[in-house]
């Protein structure tokens, strides 16, 4: 329950600075830094209890190293998915906030392009520098994992969005910022990211398995 509660709350401030940037709450050149900070600061208050995922695709690359359960993956994807849509109607709820009346119309090819490939290296990080053996007990990957996002923010953010996680997007499709179809063709492309990071990091790190393919340095979130 404990685990459960922290990637609500994790999730919830990172989607809920997202949506406060889309809904003019934040100057658009700083919307990335304020979520930079905001998925940081999650990763550091959360990351010793619960793994600091705060992303679906990101929670399936974990179930790809083994160190979530199916179970733990269903009731974590479930907190992850409701953080973002509760913090979606704590947005839309803000007079102060103004949400476009037209939903966001990227041109989907390329959008859906740079949410691969971004949502992909958010996912191979956080394997890398927060469950290989050789990087463990290091104090950079908050700040490592975030700076992703930051760039992704920065580099395609016009393009895209630059949402890489199912969570925010979900945040987005409730103020009306995302449409349905947006909504389920980003989290597709995201969670096939996701699996495709679980499958190179066993590649690239295969003294993380065992003979069987079992994660030997397991310590399961769920």
């Amino acid at each position: 329950m404990q685990k459960t509660i922290i990637e609500f709350l994790g999730t919830f401030l990172l989607a809920f600075v997202v949506t406060i940037g889309v809904g003019g709450g934040i100057s658009s050149n700083l919307a990335p830094f304020a979520a930079f900070a905001a998925y940081a600061a999650a990763i550091y208050f959360g990351g010793h209890i619960s793994g600091g995922l705060f992303n679906p695709a990101v929670s399936l690359s974990m179930f790809m190293r083994k160190l979530l359960t199916p179970q733990g993956l269903g009731s974590i994807f479930f907190a992850q998915i409701l953080a973002g849509v509760v913090a979606g109607m704590v947005a839309k709820s803000m007079p102060a906030l103004h949400f476009p009346k037209e939903a966001f119309s990227p041109d989907m090819r390329s959008a859906v392009m740079v949410e691969f490939i971004f949502t992909f290296f958010l996912c191979f990080t956080v394997l890398q520098v927060s469950t290989a053996k050789a990087t463990k007990g290091n104090s950079f990957y908050g700040v490592a994992i975030a700076l992703v996002v930051l760039a992704g923010a920065l580099s395609v953010g016009s393009i895209s969005g630059g949402v890489f996680n199912p969570a925010v997007g979900g945040a987005l499709l409730t103020t009306g910022y995302f449409d349905a179809t947006t909504f389920f063709v980003y989290a597709a492309a995201q969670l096939a990211a996701a699996v495709i990071a679980g499958g190179l990091f066993k590649f690239t790190n295969p003294d993380e398995f065992s003979a069987t393919g079992a994660c030997e340095n397991s310590a399961p979130q769920g």
